[in-house]
Order: C-alpha cells, then structure tokens, then sequence
C-alpha cells in the first residue's frame, strides 16, 4: 500500500507539499499540485482520513446508540446512515443497548473515548441530559425515531399519530368499528405515541372502547399471536386488528388463521412499518410505511449541518407516513410487486 513518502518520491517533492495538496490547507503551484495529482493517482494513494481528522481535531467517526440492533428498524436505519456516511468518508461505531436501559452511560462514555464527532441516539432517553450538555458544549447530538424529552435537541421523527390515523380512517372506510390494537413495549415512546392516537380517535369517532381494547406488549411474532388467540379463546369479538408493528401483525394473522379465521373477511389486519415482508406475506399486509432508511440517510445529513456550524438552534424533522394497502384488508387485491419493490430499502 502506497504511503505519503512514496507520493512524495514519485512527485519529486516532500511530504509537506503532498500533505498541502491533499489538504487543501496551504498554496501550491499548479505545476506541484498537477505532479502531486498524477503521483496519487498512479500509486492508487488513498489518504488516511482518521489520520487527517486526529491531526485537524476529528475521526471522521459517529457513535450511534441504538436500542435494538437486531430490530427491522436498526438494519434499514443503519443502512441509510452508513450509505450517507461513506459518501462522506466517515465511519459508524454502533453501540448496542440490547433492549437494557442502564447501558445508556456505558455505551456514551465508550463512544466519547474514541473520540467521535458526534452522535446519532436512538435510546430510551436516559442520557438525554448528558446530551444536551455535549450538545450546547459544540458536539453534534442527532436524536432519532423516539420523540427527545427537550426541545434542545435537534430530532428527526415519524409522524406516529398520523400513521396510526391512515390505518384507522382505511378500516372505517371498508366499514370496519369493532377494532382492537395490539400494540409494542409500553415503555417504548412510539408505542406510546401510538397508543395515544388510537384512543383519540376511537373516542373522537364514538367507535367501542374498553380497558382490553389496547393491549401491550413487546414488538414479537408471540405477542401478536398469543395475543390473538387469547383475544379469540375469550370470545372477544372484533373485524378489526391494528398492529403495533408488522411483527406483531405477522403473528396475528397466524393466530387467526389457526383459528379458522379468513383474513380480510372476518377479521381485517393492519400493521406499521411497511417491513419488506408484508408484500410476500400470505395474505400480503396491509401496513404503515415507515420512511426507516430516509431516517437513516436524513440524521447524517444533520449531523454534518451541526458539525460544520450552519444550523445554530436545535431543529425537529417529522417525516410523513403513508398506508400501503395490500390483501389483509383489501380481499380484491390483487398482489402485484418485483424484488425491487419487496427489498426496497
């Protein structure tokens, strides 16, 4: 692998000059910069950029915290981030909660030893206050998915109660009242946010509601089926399920089919988050899309605003939803999709 020297060498100039051309940092002649150019090229260099950033004050790194790395969110999230990062040539260093709050300090303080340029959170808000503090000390802090407790904090969200709407205004449209909702964690800001909105509008729309009208859980294929089964088992009558997230969706659909129930016609199911296996899924779910790549893509793009000082004051993204309708709620669909299409990002 070729070095600085070896640029340097070939250019019949020193290590400086190089470092100057590659920097931008100091005037170099055309003649040098062009000799330079060609050197670099020719030896395929590829210039250290942790090097360059330790020896201008940064890694070129960002520590994302992440509640769940095994979730559908964090694979399609981490996906945008890293495609807008390479762009950038920076790098990711992840940190895995693994679903346990008291790894927050952990996780922050291994990341702020290496030195990160900043980051990205999508926790539980247990350090949100230390966050802050970086935050107005100069060091980038991007709040992601969930809601931040402080207004301080710049933030790139979905719109869950506009979601939750869709669904809701789909199943009243194919003349659906009797709906439950199974939803996630009870202690996770989305299914909260979410919970609340399912409420609002079954009041607002003097549709049934009771204490076991909203059940939570965890975003499972067992809460979602052993859910149903129950909610089936107790003679519970409903046409409608709503679905925390298409997990818990996958797992009710099961649950009613094993049950003998024909899905959208006795019982029509929605999920949210649009996961590519909804459109392959049988029946095909009809599903909140959740922009979770976009997500991934937009918090860098924050990050760098922050990081080169053209955003002063915290600013709050609310990305738009979108229902997908597919045969869970729609028995005439017809399933139509590509492989583009099914393993969208």
């Amino acid at each position: 692998m070729a070095t600085i020297k070896d640029v340097a060498q070939k250019a019949h100039v020193s290590t400086a000059t190089v470092s100057y051309v590659i920097n931008k940092n100091r005037y170099v002649s055309p003649e040098l910069t062009a000799r330079v150019q060609k050197a670099i090229k020719e030896l395929a260099f590829t210039p250290s950029t942790i090097a360059q950033g330790l020896r201008g004050g940064r890694t070129y790194t960002v520590g994302l915290i992440i509640d769940d790395i095994t979730n559908r969110f964090a694979s399609h999230f981490i996906r945008g981030l890293e495609s807008a990062a390479a762009q950038k040539h920076y790098g990711i260093i992840t940190s895995d909660l693994q679903e346990r709050e008291e790894n927050e300090e952990r996780s922050l303080s291994m990341l702020l030893a290496r030195k990160v340029d900043g980051i990205i959170y999508a926790g539980y808000g247990r350090i949100e206050q230390q966050l802050a503090e970086l935050y107005a000390r100069g060091t980038p802090v991007v709040v992601v998915d969930k809601p931040p407790g402080s207004s301080l904090l710049p933030s790139i969200v979905v719109n869950n109660r506009t979601g939750i709407r869709q669904a809701l205004d789909h199943l009243l449209d194919i003349g659906i009242r009797q709906i439950l909702f199974i939803n996630g964690l009870a202690i996770n800001q989305n299914a909260v946010l979410r919970g609340e909105a399912f409420r609002e509008f079954m009041f607002s729309h003097h549709l049934p509601f009771d204490d076991e009208s909203m059940i939570f859980g965890d975003f499972t294929l067992e809460h979602g089926y052993e859910t149903t089964r129950r909610l089936v088992s107790n003679g519970r009558e409903f046409r409608g399920l709503l679905c925390g997230d298409d997990l818990i969706a996958f797992g009710a659909m099961a649950a009613l089919k094993s049950c003998g129930r024909r899905i959208p016609e006795d019982v029509a199911v929605v999920g949210f988050d649009d996961d590519p296996m909804a459109a392959m899924f049988d029946p095909s779910l009809s599903t909140v899309h959740y922009p979770m790549f976009e997500m991934g893509r937009q918090s860098f793009q924050i990050f760098q605003k922050l990081s080169r000082n053209r955003q002063k004051t915290p600013s709050s993204i609310l990305m738009d939803t979108r229902l997908v309708v597919r045969r869970s709620t729609q028995a005439t669909f017809r399933d139509y999709y590509t492989p583009t299409e099914v393993f969208r990002s």
